[in-house]
């Protein structure tokens, strides 16, 4: 599949007329909770002709390349990713922390080297709070919930309680921020729900778990009001950013 996914990247290439320069795995093979048949989540960055970048239109600053159920693809400019860096946006920071890297070029490696000047605690565990307030306000209301969504909850609670505990960027890894971050009375069950999603196709529904919604819900409460209470970092200026690009435009 590795093969196939670096060709359909230079497919890419081609027919959009743009040069990639940094693309990953998301999603589920990333983090460590793939089934067998997971699809693939291939995320990339691109920039274009210098020339389209003085244009007075808007230009599109993403690509939709899913190809089939099998591998989706999506890629954004790098005008794009540089805006969510100033702003620390947490997706940015999880590209770059990527246990597969399908495209690795000296523009991308140069980002990932700005990436910690622009990182903040309190936007990205903000970030991932939302959501997950968002995800329980979705999933959880149900007597039967999908047993598949306590991960992607519990990962973004547990990434914010990295955040805030620790004050660096969390693993990728599912598996080791339970093991380091999840509450003991609670890490059994959700080892065990993880082997077994890792041996199967699909999880299926079951009746929800109070007790455990109970504490995601009271941990999401209180994290939240501890994120409000740090103190906004200092602002920071475009400079860093804006040079990158000029001397990426120039390349």
């Amino acid at each position: 599949m590795d093969a196939i996914i670096r060709a359909k990247l230079k497919e890419i290439e081609q027919r959009e007329q743009i040069r990639i320069i940094w693309a990953v795995e998301t999603g589920s093979r990333a983090w460590g909770f793939s089934s067998p048949n997971s699809d693939y989540d291939v995320r990339f960055i691109y920039i274009r002709d210098p020339k389209e970048y003085l244009r007075l239109e808007e230009i599109r600053d993403s690509i939709d390349a899913q190809q089939d159920d099998l591998l989706d693809m999506e890629g954004w400019d790098l005008r794009r990713v540089l805006r969510l860096v100033y702003r620390s946006a947490p997706e940015v920071h999880e590209w770059f922390a990527s246990p597969t890297i399908y495209r690795s070029t000296p523009e991308g490696l140069e980002l990932q080297k700005i990436l910690p000047q622009y990182f903040s605690v309190k936007k990205c565990a903000r970030n991932y709070l939302h959501t997950a307030s968002l995800d329980f306000r979705t999933y959880f209301r149900d007597d039967e919930v999908w047993q598949i969504k306590y991960f992607y909850l519990l990962r973004q609670m547990l990434l914010a309680k990295w955040l805030l505990e620790e004050g660096s960027m969390p693993p990728m890894l599912f598996e080791e921020l339970v093991k380091r971050k999840l509450d003991e009375k609670w890490k059994d069950y959700i080892l065990e729900l993880l082997q077994k999603k890792r041996a199967t196709s699909e999880l299926g529904k079951a009746q929800r778990n109070k007790k455990l919604i109970d504490y995601i819900e009271q941990s999401i409460g209180s994290m939240d009001e501890a994120v409000s209470g740090l103190q906004d970092e200092e602002k920071k200026s475009w400079e860093m950013l804006n040079q990158y690009f000029y001397s990426v435009l120039k390349r």
